[in-house]
């Protein structure tokens, strides 16, 4: 199955970013001079998703976030490729289990504040403020904690920040970024082979938030790069928007921000869930992990606490830092207590999500009943 950087690259081109169509069945169009992006929860039935629009429109394809019912067949027409669907859970997080599985990072950092995984699960990073550095891991076993081992290898940002606090990779792990409270900015470095700590270098480029936050704690990234977000000891998550996507030169502070404060007076860390309609956040006041619904996804003036909350006391009283797997089947929690890395599966309230990149050019493409893994074959 393809990776999620496959299928998430930017708008689509259409003028409005999202259209969420509900629950649907029969012929659906998906008019893509207006949106380029959509999505869709399949009835019972079969369902044509048409794709209606001029090519140019589309700037090459279409996002597609669906939710497929696994008896049903789906065709597509108006396009002439769909890639693999990209499962992934959604919904409300309704459970959150420990899968007694921990990896310890103390032999490389007594500090660890942050951890980021690559695309596929094979590799994991940890930033150290103890050490200054941030230190890279292989899993044997993509995304599994027990197979975990240190590779030696260690970049160090102390050049840049002595409290280096958060990270966070762009989609193909070519570009870090490195988030410090010592001088309250985010820094920017380009990695030479992708997810390669070895090959790392300091992009001198770098863009100050210390105008909304004297010590920002965590960073994190809209999918395609346009957006990003900050959280620290302001008791706020922040947004920027990057006229080039993940270019930290292009960035400025566009005036959004959401408070967390009821929730936990020490937010540390963000994730967001793959379509945007899902934030975490990682409190250390009350050791907890709390789960919050953006109606317009991936903006945080839309967002809304949703009285779900999980505690991570039994693991570590001092939870820093969270990632999730690229299908959210796992969570990972970094804390500072016993500087360990200890990985959750949580369940939700929605069945798989597929995420689909539609070549739009005029040709219809068809795929049969999804299978038991709910792999879809290329179709053109």
């Amino acid at each position: 199955m393809s990776n999620l950087s496959d299928f998430l690259g930017g708008s689509g081109g259409g003028l409005k970013p999202f259209n969420d169509l509900g629950t649907v069945t029969g012929v659906v169009d998906l008019d893509v001079s207006e949106f380029g992006s959509f999505r869709v929860k399949q009835g019972a039935g079969a369902i044509t998703l048409n794709v209606t629009g001029k090519a140019a429109d589309t700037a090459g394809y279409v996002e597609l976030f669906f939710y497929p019912d696994p008896e049903q067949a789906v065709t597509i027409s108006g396009a002439d490729l769909v890639k693999n669907g990209y499962a992934t859970a959604t919904g409300n997080m309704n459970a959150l289990n420990y899968n007694n599985v921990s990896f310890s990072v103390a032999g490389q950092d007594t500090q660890p504040y942050s951890i980021a995984f690559n695309n596929d699960g094979s590799k994991l990073y940890m930033m150290g403020s103890y050490n200054d550095s941030v230190h890279q891991y292989t899993l044997s076993t993509p995304f599994d904690l027990s197979t975990a081992s240190y590779d030696s290898v260690s970049f160090s940002v102390t050049a840049q920040d002595t409290v280096p606090l958060g990270i966070v990779f762009n989609n193909d792990g070519s570009k870090l970024y490195m988030v410090g409270a010592a001088n309250d900015s985010v820094f920017q470095y380009t990695l030479s082979t992708p997810f390669d700590l070895s090959t790392a270098s300091y992009d001198s480029v770098s863009f100050s938030v210390s105008g909304q936050d004297a010590t920002p704690y965590g960073i994190a990234f809209k999918n395609d790069g346009s957006k990003m977000y900050m959280v620290g000891s302001s008791e706020s998550v922040f947004q920027y928007t990057l006229s080039s996507p993940f270019d930290l030169s292009t960035a400025s502070y566009n005036n959004v921000s959401f408070d967390v404060s009821a929730q936990d007076t020490q937010p540390v860390s963000i994730a967001f869930n793959n379509d945007g309609s899902k934030m975490y956040m990682v409190g250390n006041a009350s050791e907890s992990v709390f789960q919050y619904s953006l109606s317009t996804p991936f903006d945080p003036s839309t967002a809304s606490y949703d009285s779900v909350s999980f505690s991570v006391a039994g693991q570590d009283t001092q939870p820093y830092g969270i990632a999730f797997s690229n299908d959210g089947s796992k969570m990972y929690v970094v804390g500072n207590t016993n500087d360990s890395v200890f990985q959750y599966s949580p369940t939700y309230d929605l069945g798989p999500l597929f995420i689909y990149q539609i070549i739009h050019t005029g040709t219809a493409a068809t795929f049969n009943t999804l299978n038991s893994d709910y792999t879809i074959e290329d179709a053109t």
